[in-house]
């Protein structure tokens, strides 16, 4: 079977959209994301979005992890979505409502620019890890927020594995620069490895910079891939920066 794909990156976190309005494939979507999100075998990306009907919003995204977990909540997936839906002409509008796996939210689509809304967690929980603290919140999916040095060094794959064991959430080591601003490094579950960008993962850092440190909203993070910012407005976090098409496709799978 033919399927036809685009591939999106937002930030550099890349991912493979396919319309599965007709629902032909949401009896095996997670084996589906795990042969899509193949960087050999595959197509390659940080996940697949399965872009479904819904009966009372614009649409449902249904993401799925390259090993195949899911339905889970991503953010930047979520503007690659918006994105997929607004020029594939399924539905055209500026302000959009949709679905995702920890409940609804909503996009904006303006000049190019797309904008989600983003879970504001309720609590941190300040924990321990090698005699420091770290800070565990939840933004749709759990994620650790790490203050460290010299960021730009860290070795990921051999610090992050440890602390995504323990914790059971994605890693985000965060540093401030001297000019003020954020970068942020994130280890992503269901990708088991580091990404280039992480929309939760930056919504999760930005709070706790504002709960720990003096700065407020809004609070741009650089990432590998990008910038993004992350602004609070009616007790709502919005999440926005760069998205936009790589490529599309078809691609043949024996289902």
């Amino acid at each position: 079977m033919k399927i036809p794909f685009w591939k999106i990156t937002a930030a550099g976190n890349d991912f493979i959209l396919i319309d599965d309005r007709s629902a032909v494939f949401q009896s095996n979507a997670s084996n589906l994301a795990r042969k899509f999100c193949d960087r050999r075998f595959g197509i390659g990306g940080d996940g697949t979005i399965f872009i479904r009907n819904h009966p009372e919003y614009d649409f449902d995204m249904a993401y799925f992890n390259p090993d195949g977990s899911g339905p889970a909540m991503c953010g930047n997936g979520s503007r690659a979505a918006v994105l997929f839906v607004h020029n594939n002409a399924i539905c055209i509008k500026e302000t959009y409502r949709f679905s995702a796996a920890d409940g609804k939210h909503s996009g904006i689509y303006k000049n190019g620019n797309i904008t989600v809304t983003v879970r504001k967690p309720a609590e941190i929980k300040t924990k321990t890890a090698d005699g420091k603290n770290v800070y565990l919140v939840d933004t749709g999916v759990p994620h650790l927020v790490v203050f460290t040095k010299d960021l730009a060094h860290i070795d990921t794959r051999n610090i992050a594995p440890k602390l995504r064991k323990t914790f059971g959430a994605n890693i985000n080591f965060i540093e401030q620069h001297d000019n003020g601003n954020w970068a942020i490094r994130t280890y992503e579950r269901g990708v088991e490895d580091e990404t280039l960008a992480c929309g939760t993962g930056a919504t999760a850092a930005a709070y706790v910079i504002s709960k720990l440190t003096d700065q407020t909203f809004p609070i741009r993070l650089i990432a590998l891939g990008g910038e993004l910012q992350i602004d609070e407005k009616n007790d709502t976090f919005w999440l926005s920066g760069p998205t936009k098409t790589v490529f599309t496709g078809t691609i043949e799978i024996n289902l």
